[in-house]
């Protein structure tokens, strides 16, 4: 029994370690499927590199994909690009779309392979009927 509550609290601190981590991104894509949320989320800071890489932080877009079952993360998978050293004066400025082909497809805005935009999952009020 201990053994388990141990178990449990161990998972809490872990989703709850991600739902902080996941807090800082701003979220672009996300796909539905039955219970799971896929989504594309994506964060423009200054990273810090290891010191044999470069003494100073660099301009940096990290992307990340994450699955959820229930709301809860059970993967994730990231991905950053370097940005052009004068992004450090304008970082907030930076839009998705700017360096959105530097990334593989699973990670652009409008992915092929049928992954949806969020815009796709607003209601169509054009071609809705009221009964």
């Amino acid at each position: 029994m201990l053994a388990a509550s141990l178990i449990l609290l161990l998972l809490v601190a872990w989703e709850l370690r991600l739902q902080i981590w996941l807090g800082r991104t701003v979220r672009i894509r996300v796909r539905r499927i039955g219970w799971i949320v896929i989504e594309v989320r994506r964060r423009v800071s200054m990273l810090r590199l290891p010191e044999h890489v470069s003494e100073f932080p660099v301009p940096r877009e990290e992307r990340i994909q994450v699955h959820r079952l229930l709301g809860i993360v059970f993967w994730h998978e990231e991905m950053s690009i370097a940005l052009p050293q004068t992004a450090c004066e304008h970082l907030a400025e930076i839009a998705p779309q700017d360096f959105d082909r530097q990334f593989p497809i699973w990670l652009r805005l409008a992915g092929s392979s049928g992954r949806a935009s969020l815009a796709q999952f607003a209601p169509d009020r054009k071609n809705s009927t009221k009964r």
